[in-house]
């Protein structure tokens, strides 16, 4: 019928190996493929083997990654949460001086000699020292941790604490504002907080 309409020999032919191909491959039966899935797993132990042997013959595929990464491992060594409560320590009149810090506390402690050394009342124990002409000490001789913490609302919670009951033992220096007494801090068991010479 083409050939009679005057289509040429060639494109004819290609027509019939085009639809013979395709009713060729309709027929052919396709052999299921299973995509096996890929699942990781934490290497705690050679025992984990033992466990994944049991999927062996599954459609899972098991990878095996380290429990810890190098930066966690590195983490764990240098500490890199090093907040805390602590308290500086008056050399005249052994009054305290209780701070929060998600620093070092040497660093703090250096910074705030530096405030008295400057002659520049930026926290409450440079401006205690100032005002009073009292002496300040070293580091080992006056700084004090008094509690490791996360940085959180945690944190202010212990400092508040900290600071209500240096203020209710008189041991308080007195440019430290302590807000708002809370009665709570009252019932909790704080035996053991204090040491025996603040």
């Amino acid at each position: 019928m083409a050939k009679n309409n005057g289509y040429p020999i060639g494109i004819i032919n290609d027509l019939r190996t085009k639809l013979t191909t395709r009713k060729c491959q309709q027929h052919t039966p396709t052999i299921p493929y299973n995509k096996k899935r890929w699942v990781t797993v934490n290497y705690y132990s050679p025992m984990i083997r033992c466990i994944t042997n049991l999927f062996k013959h599954s459609d899972l595929k098991i990878a095996f990654r380290a429990t810890y990464t190098l930066q966690q491992l590195s983490n764990q060594q240098t500490n890199t949460n090093p907040s805390r409560i602590y308290k500086v320590k008056c050399n005249t009149c052994n009054k305290a001086y209780v701070r929060q810090s998600g620093r070092s506390i040497d660093i703090r402690h250096k910074e705030n000699i530096w405030y008295i050394r400057s002659n520049y009342p930026h926290s409450a124990y440079a401006m205690h020292i100032l005002q009073n002409r009292h002496e300040y000490g070293t580091t080992k001789d006056t700084l004090q941790l008094l509690k490791t913490c996360r940085k959180s609302t945690h944190m202010n919670c212990w400092e508040t604490l900290y600071v209500q009951i240096f203020h209710q033992h008189k041991i308080l220096i007195t440019e430290q504002q302590i807000g708002d007494i809370n009665p709570l801090y009252e019932l909790a068991n704080v035996t053991g907080i204090l040491p025996c010479n603040p």
